[in-house]
């Protein structure tokens, strides 16, 4: 059996004994548009800044996100850093959202680790709305003991 799908067992079996919880934490902002490559290569960039959080969108609906990671307890929760996409009006107010949000990292943390995440993927409904996105979300998932 492999450590990471044998410490997720143990991790949910205490979780349910000891009425660990679920908690997510998001955070909004509207991108800055940039230019990712050089000449030829050159394609559309949307820059997000969620604080000590950094994402970039492509066109092609590449994405990647990185960042630190706090977790407020000693016993251990599991950690994910995703991203969701959006359209909405000025300030990212009234948003819909375009799918579901895309996860990149997984981190179990213990002890208030401070701990770097970073990860991306592609998002085909992205690439598809991309001249359209004015807002990005980022999403802290935790399971287990998440203060």
């Amino acid at each position: 059996m492999n450590i990471r799908l044998m410490v997720t067992i143990l991790l949910a079996l205490a979780c349910t004994a000891a009425g660990a919880d679920q908690d997510v934490r998001k955070l909004s902002t509207e991108p800055r548009l940039s230019v990712g490559g050089t000449g030829a290569e050159a394609v559309a960039r949307m820059d997000f800044y969620f604080g000590d959080i950094r994402a970039w969108l492509l066109e092609d609906g590449s994405w990647h996100i990185e960042g630190m990671v706090q977790h407020h307890s000693a016993l251990c929760g599991e950690y994910e850093l995703g991203i969701q996409f959006g359209v909405g009006s000025p300030g990212c107010a009234n948003v819909q959202w375009l799918g579901e949000p895309d996860y990149g990292t997984y981190q179990i943390q213990c002890n208030n680790a401070l701990v770097r995440h970073v990860g991306g993927g592609n998002s085909p409904i992205a690439a598809q709305n991309f001249k359209r996105i004015n807002c990005g979300q980022r999403l802290i998932r935790c399971d287990g003991f998440c203060k």
